[in-house]
This record gives structure tokens, C-alpha cells and sequence, in this order.
């Protein structure tokens, strides 16, 4: 099998990123739907910013993918730090390809790209490279792939220093007074298709529950302050915060109803 080579997405080659991240899901409409916010957030970073998504390839096919962008570009935190590029997730879908060194490709591409001027940070030099990881459930567990790539952990988050010391984030209190006591909101990201596809599960999911609910969807790229006035809480029903979600629908349910009946 050939070598990998990692190219950043651009509009030439934008449509890699959802065979990666959509792989055979590509005509499915819901995912559809998720896709094509997310192009056009992609279309307004790469204007803004000339990249932010990296694609891994191998023998010509794109089998991996890591998202990043600068913390100062997100608009619905109440402070940013300067200089810190903010590693929002890698991935590899692809069985036959995990274990080739494509991940490890991209993180490198990063690391390498911060140690210089990258035009993403538009002249600032980079402090530090922060990710919060999760796991999809597939491949490497994502804290044991950033530490054998040289990130250490500091709180939530783990880092790789560049040209700084860490600091801490600033994170938001949450305030009950700026909820709405009335209906549901489900923030989603659309930086990712399948936040909004899990948004519109949930707003389903109340539904069923509570058909005359009403069920606010809020992008938080497009109405950030919605999104900080809920302090970035993903999903708010009668002014309660909710912490289960779908994969745990015993609970979920539990928490809704608390929050329609115990609010009434």
C-alpha cells in the first residue's frame, strides 16, 4: 500500500471532507441536510481563513480528516486566548486504512504548520494546539492517540505547546434567568453534520414526548448569542439544562419530563 499524503481542504477538493466523515451515508436526506450546512460553513472558513480541515489520503483515496481552527474565530465563547488553534477532532472511518499512519500524517501536518506563520492565524505567532477528545467508539481511543502524539493532558483539555505557556480556558456560568421557561432549545454546530442530524433526533424525540412543545433548533456559528445566554448548555427544555442524552433514552426521557412536569 502506498504512502500517505495530506492536502488542506480547499474548495478543490472540499467534497472530500464528507466521503470521509459521511462515508455511506452520502444519500441519506437527513445527512443530506447536515452536509450542506456544513459546506457552507467550510466555504465561509476557507475565505476567511484558506483552510481548515486536512485530509489524509492514501493511494489517492481521502480516508482521514482532522478540523482545526483558530479559538479567537469562534463566536459564541465569552473570551478567547490569542494564538491558540483549537484541534476539534480527527478521524478515520476507514477499517483497512486505521494503522497505515494517516491520523498521526495529519497531527504532524498541524504541529508542523503552527511551528510556522500558518495564514489561519493571520500573522499571530501560535501558542498552543488544545483539543477536547471524544470518542466515536471506533479505532484508537483519542486521549491515547493525542498523548503518543506528543499532547499532555491540563484539565479537560489536552495541548501541545508551541511558542507558549497554557492557559486556562474561561468557561461561561450557567444563568437560569436567560432561558426561556416556555419551550425546548437544541444548540448544534455546524461544523460537524452530525450535530445538527443529532439536534433534529432530539427535537423528534420531544416531541414525542410533548407534541405541543415548541422545539427551537439554534446554529451557534449563526445566532451566537443564543448560544452563550444558555452559557453553550447543547439542550435546554423549560429553562433546565439536560444532561442525558439519546443513547441513554431511559434517562433522557427521565430528565424531560421532570423538566415539562416539575416546571408546571
Amino acid at each position: 500500500m502506498g504512502a500517505v499524503s495530506v492536502r488542506d481542504v480547499t474548495e478543490a477538493n472540499i467534497e472530500d471532507v464528507f466521503r470521509v466523515c459521511s462515508c455511506g451515508r452520502l444519500e441519506d436526506p437527513i445527512q443530506k441536510e447536515g452536509i450542506e450546512i456544513r459546506r457552507h460553513w467550510l466555504r465561509e472558513m476557507i475565505q476567511e481563513y484558506g483552510t481548515c480541515v486536512k485530509i489524509a489520503y492514501l493511494e489517492g483515496k481521502p480516508v482521514a480528516h482532522l478540523m482545526f481552527y483558530p479559538e479567537e474565530a469562534v463566536p459564541f465563547l465569552s473570551s478567547t486566548r490569542e494564538g491558540v488553534v483549537l484541534l476539534r477532532c480527527v478521524y478515520n472511518p476507514f477499517e483497512e486504512a486505521r494503522g497505515k499512519g494517516a491520523s498521526t500524517a495529519l497531527v504532524s501536518s498541524l504541529i508542523e504548520d503552527c511551528r510556522g506563520s500558518p495564514k489561519f492565524l493571520k500573522g499571530v505567532e501560535c501558542s498552543f494546539i488544545v483539543s477536547e477528545p471524544f470518542n466515536t467508539g471506533e479505532g484508537t481511543p483519542m486521549e491515547k492517540f493525542y498523548a503518543s502524539s506528543g499532547f499532555v493532558r491540563r484539565g479537560d483539555e489536552m495541548i501541545y505547546e508551541i511558542n507558549g505557556r497554557y492557559v486556562l480556558p474561561k468557561r461561561l456560568v450557567w444563568n437560569p434567568d436567560h432561558a426561556n421557561k416556555e419551550a425546548a432549545t437544541v444548540i448544534y454546530n455546524p461544523t460537524c453534520e452530525y450535530s445538527y442530524i443529532s439536534a433534529t433526533r432530539v427535537r423528534d424525540a420531544i416531541n414525542i414526548l410533548y407534541p405541543n412543545l415548541p422545539v427551537w433548533l439554534i446554529d451557534q456559528w449563526q445566532k451566537p448569542e443564543a448560544s452563550l445566554s444558555l452559557a453553550n448548555e447543547w439542550l435546554v427544555v423549560k429553562g433546565t439544562p439536560i444532561k442525558s442524552g439519546l443513547k441513554d433514552r431511559k434517562s433522557f426521557d427521565a430528565e424531560i419530563k421532570q423538566a415539562v412536569e416539575g416546571s408546571s
